[in-house]
């Protein structure tokens, strides 16, 4: 299914959408924990992501967003991968966690869009009543996630809500976890085998790649070449990032043309390297879509040491200090931010509803923000901008 006949709808809670509004009253935010809640500490740097996708109707603190038009100005769309029914879980009453313990587990320290999660997970929890804590590891590797699991798994938690490192390698661990009676919340990525979570939360990536494409194709006024960076080959993340962004610039921008993906390995340097040389061998070349944080990052470093800014415009993918420093100074035109606070608020409802014996849709989803120049520094940009502390 693509990007523009995909309909999807969401539906933030009151409650929900008072956390949300707590968490990020400021850029640096401000909500508080319970003693037992924890953000991840800032120790290393990588990427992490999904999507959601088109143009938001409503303010977050809304009772209901649905699908909309793709707006290239900045405003984001309701979140895929509800229920079939759209149906939402029913606002949880104050204290309706007490005596519940939920762990999360990134998928490494230190990164902003965990750092995020946790943060709108620890809010909510401590409205709810329930023990929370964030624990993991400042690599992003399948061992070490594993080894944080199991020593998680031995404390007894009511629910583990979890960003996986890999779909594979993580479900016989997990199932473990699951046999013991505990109850997995995905966040940011699914298993592939699908009976082992009871949710995962995730943005639509085709969507967010559909948004990125909208907003470059405006600002290149629908003409010229794209140079894409990407981390690796294989992800079905970064995949649909692309495939969104291709079958949206095919259907709207027709005279625009779209090179395959170079791949950077998360390299900021790299990213600059790729983008600085692809500019000097193709005249044709008047923007760059980076699907990740340091790709985006490195494709404004390179098109600056092309002496290209203003002639070159960038999209990229999620937020970072040195992203939205420059967008402020108009060397990034747009990134596709998620809405991993609100992903923390719903992992937690989820968690406290199924702990009570309650169900929740399968899969769920966040909606996106496309940051700009313009928008940067709105009140509504920042409860999508990611922040490394609560």
């Amino acid at each position: 299914m693509n990007a523009t006949t995909r309909v999807a709808a969401t539906v933030i809670t009151a409650a929900a959408a008072l956390t949300l509004a707590a968490c990020s009253r400021s850029s640096s935010g401000s909500a508080a924990s319970s003693a037992s809640s924890t953000a991840p500490s800032t120790s290393s740097s990588a990427a992490a992501a999904s999507s959601g996708s088109a143009a938001m109707t409503s303010a977050a603190s809304s009772s209901a967003m649905s699908s909309a038009a793709m707006s290239s100005s900045g405003a984001a769309s309701s979140a895929p991968g509800s229920s079939a029914s759209g149906s939402a879980m029913a606002t949880l009453a104050a204290n309706a966690g007490a005596g519940k313990k939920i762990v999360y587990i990134p998928g490494l320290t230190g990164v902003a869009f965990y750092s995020s999660v946790s943060c709108g997970a620890a809010s909510e929890a401590k409205r709810l009543g329930a023990s929370f804590d964030t624990q993991g590891d400042a690599t992003f590797a399948v061992d070490k996630q594993t080894a944080v699991l199991n020593a998680v798994v031995a404390t007894k938690p009511d629910a583990i809500m979890i960003s996986i490192t890999d779909p594979k390698a993580m479900v016989a661990p997990l199932l473990k976890a699951k046999n013991a009676g505990i109850k997995i919340i995905g966040i940011d990525g699914d298993l592939d085998d699908k009976t082992v979570m009871s949710t995962n939360i995730q943005s639509d990536n085709l969507k967010g790649g559909a948004l990125a494409a909208g907003r470059l194709g405006d600002v290149m006024g629908g003409k010229g070449t794209v140079v894409t960076v990407d981390n690796a080959a294989g992800s079905i993340i970064s995949d649909d990032r692309f495939n969104g962004f291709k079958t949206e610039m095919t259907a709207k921008y027709p005279n625009m043309k779209v090179l395959d993906r170079q791949f950077s390995a998360n390299s900021t340097d790299k990213a600059a390297s790729i983008v600085k040389a692809s500019v000097a061998n193709d005249p044709t070349i008047s923007g760059v879509y980076a699907l990740e944080t340091a790709n985006t990052q490195g494709a404004a470093t390179g098109v600056q040491q092309s002496g290209k800014k203003g002639s070159v415009h960038i999209v990229g993918y999620d937020t970072s200090d040195p992203i939205i420093a420059a967008i402020k100074a108009g060397s990034v035109d747009g990134t596709v931010a998620q809405y991993p606070l609100g992903e923390g608020v719903t992992g937690v409802d989820s968690a406290i509803t199924l702990i009570n014996g309650g169900t929740v849709p399968r899969d769920q989803g966040e909606p996106f923000f496309m940051v700009t120049p313009a928008n940067v520094s709105s009140a509504q940009a920042q409860k999508f901008i990611y922040k490394t502390t609560c």
